[in-house]
């Protein structure tokens, strides 16, 4: 997928247009364009959002509009409802995630440990079976 820009900055919204050209065989989803737009950008994710895309009948050529918002605030203030849900979603789908993992990398801290105090009890009760 190549990628051509065209940005314009537009300080009273507080975000940067950006008309993309990309000659790709299909037409590339939003969140795969959002990602893309957001690693050349070097700019976070939650901040890129994709307006349009479009391709003509039998073209591989496709064209796109994307806003990318200074701050979650500005985006906030201006941006449509729908789009703002959908971009809070993704951010919410991602702390579940990492507190998903995280919560499951104690759990496999604590079984070791557990498994200690398991065998110290079971031990233990050995010793006074035979005494």
């Amino acid at each position: 997928m190549e990628i051509e820009f065209e940005k314009s900055r537009n300080e009273l919204l507080k975000r940067t247009n950006v008309f993309v050209k990309i000659r790709s065989v299909k037409t590339p989803s939003k969140k795969e364009l959002q990602t893309k737009v957001a690693s050349v950008l070097a700019c976070d994710e939650a901040l890129v959002v994709v307006d349009k895309i479009s391709q003509e009948f039998g073209s591989k050529i496709s064209n796109a509009y994307v806003k990318v918002y200074d701050s979650l605030e500005a985006l906030k203030k201006i941006e449509l409802e729908h789009n703002i849900r959908d971009i809070l979603k993704e951010e919410k789908e991602k702390e579940d995630a990492l507190k998903a993992e995280r919560k499951a990398k104690k759990e496999a801290a604590k079984k070791p440990a557990e498994a200690e105090k398991e065998e110290a009890e079971e031990k233990s009760q050995e010793e006074v079976k035979e005494e």
